[in-house]
């Protein structure tokens, strides 16, 4: 049976909130038990595998953890007003009006058009002259035969 390793962290210090989120990441390699009482929360963890496990690599990896989701919290807090604004835009969003069909092509996209159309036109007339126009008239059998 493996041996559960328990951590007790003040709650004044790391909300019930991060402590779930950076215990979370570890949730691939250990059972996680979080009790909480008053101000204190004991985590406890326990290895799903049989391999040992190295403790202070892993308090290591924890303090780590911590240091990088205290930093979400904060981002996550100070963005408040930004990310209600992006909502409330989206939410409200209108799509601006087209633009008038009157005013046509600049003369730089007909000349490129013009182009286009030219390019098109003798790839089309390359493949006419490759397959005979009678060809065309003719049925599967009269071309190829019957099988």
């Amino acid at each position: 049976m493996s041996k559960t390793i328990e951590f007790i962290y003040d709650e004044k210090k790391y909300p019930l909130e991060v402590i779930r989120y950076v215990f979370y990441t570890l949730s691939d390699r250990f059972w996680v038990i979080i009790n909480r009482t008053d101000d204190k929360i004991k985590v406890g963890l326990e290895s799903i595998s049989e391999k040992s496990t190295d403790i202070k690599k892993l308090k290591e990896e924890i303090e780590e953890e911590f240091k990088n989701e205290l930093i979400r919290q904060k981002i996550w807090k100070e963005n408040k007003d930004l990310r209600e604004y992006l909502i409330q835009k989206a939410i409200i969003y209108t799509p601006p009006a087209p633009k008038s069909s009157d005013e046509g092509l600049t003369p730089e996209e007909e000349k490129e058009l013009e182009k286009l159309i030219k390019e098109v036109e003798e790839e089309i007339s390359k493949e006419m002259k490759k397959e005979k126009k009678n060809d065309v008239k003719k049925t599967w059998e009269e071309k190829y035969g019957k099988k």
